[in-house]
């Protein structure tokens, strides 16, 4: 029996002498490891259309068990992506979450669609070569990802009040936990052992991610302060995660 998929590469292990295990992410059914028979050998083509972090249309030919690897045409290379150093070690960073946070077969379409159009994103921003922020507009697009991932994954928290005493936010300083479900005032994170310090602009930034989506983000300039802050949020809110 054939099945054709919708998938994004995430991964790939060699095994035996000239065959692989991939590591897809799919529309259809999710996260999926499949093998790929004879995929290394010299004429292979296969090999090609399913590098990593490369949109395809595979299909599998499932008897028994995982299935195997049939065929693969590539629907996009995201080749400035592919081309860049800052990239690539952005997507890193989210293949890393994506493949400790999602489990086998675990389906979300949403998820999906986010994960095209964040790769979408990022190739496009890896196209203006001549722009002094790529980097920076690259890691600003890679934690508003993250932040929406864990969204979806149902991950939401408290960015309006106090989530331990329901007052005010501070306009000075803050804090994060994803223990507590989100932001506390500066009374009350006093006595916290796990928390992210946030500033201002930080909160605002988050506010930003969660009311518009992906694809208008890449319009907004955040400084590198809120950059490092959003990272620290993102370590405590996947680290709640992996509990």
């Amino acid at each position: 029996m054939k099945q054709n998929y919708h998938a994004i590469t995430l991964d790939k292990r060699d095994i035996g002498e000239t065959d692989r295990l991939y590591t897809f992410y799919t529309y259809e059914v999710g996260l999926m490891r499949v093998p790929a028979r004879a995929v290394r050998k010299g004429k292979a083509k296969l090999a090609s259309q399913i590098e990593d972090f490369v949109l395809s249309h595979i299909t599998i030919v499932q008897n028994y068990g995982r299935g195997i690897l049939a065929g693969a045409v590539a629907e996009n290379y995201f080749v400035a992506l592919h081309k860049n150093y800052e990239a690539l070690k952005c997507v890193d960073i989210v293949r890393g979450v994506l493949l400790t946070t999602i489990g086998e077969n675990d389906c979300d379409k949403n998820i999906f669609a986010l994960f095209v159009q964040y790769l979408t994103q990022l190739d496009e921003i890896a196209q203006k070569q001549e722009d002094t922020e790529q980097q920076s507009k690259m890691q600003w697009i890679t934690n508003s990802f993250l932040i929406k991932l864990f969204a979806l994954q149902g991950y939401t928290f408290n960015i309006v009040k106090c989530c331990t005493c329901s007052g005010a936010i501070c306009e000075t300083r803050n804090g994060f936990s994803a223990q507590r479900g989100g932001i506390l005032c500066e009374n009350c994170f006093k006595s916290e052992e796990y928390l992210s310090y946030i500033d201002p602009d930080t909160l605002k930034a988050l506010r930003i991610i969660q009311s518009n989506r992906l694809q208008s983000l890449s319009k907004v300039t955040v400084h590198n302060n809120v950059q490092v802050q959003l990272g620290r949020i993102i370590v405590d809110i996947e680290r709640w995660v992996m509990r």
